[in-house]
């Protein structure tokens, strides 16, 4: 019996917490559609058709990182690597909530770009 009380006890404590919620994954069918865009893109997918290519068991995914405020209407998402025991980080995105345009965002530059620009300044470096 006390098994079973701590059991319960336990599983409530980790579903309060988050703990039962993946970190950066959608809570509804905006926060869906947003990652849905952002794991579409060229880049992602490229990405993860190479890595499949090579049996890489780690594909690349898309990540909200923080949803919109009433000073800012975008959604930041990042692209990362789940090595398990850390998260690695390639791109970052902003994707707006009303119409779901995306930006690329240069964090070492602090700007933000459309994709077209982006990938532009990627072929000519």
């Amino acid at each position: 019996m006390k098994k079973l009380i701590l059991a319960t006890f336990l599983l409530g404590f980790n579903c309060a917490f988050g703990y039962g919620q993946e970190y950066g994954a959608a809570t509804n069918a905006t926060e869906r559609k947003v990652l849905k865009l952002i794991n579409a893109l060229p880049e992602v997918q490229r990405e993860n058709e190479f890595r499949k290519a090579h049996k890489n068991p780690r594909l690349l995914k898309a990540q909200i990182e923080d949803t919109p405020t009433k000073e800012n209407n975008y959604y930041k998402v990042s692209i990362i690597e789940d090595l398990g025991f850390q998260l690695r980080t390639y791109e970052w995105y902003e994707v707006d909530a009303k119409t779901f345009a995306i930006r690329y965002w240069d964090v070492a530059n602090d700007r933000t770009m459309s994709l077209s620009e982006m990938r532009k300044l990627k072929r000519s470096q």
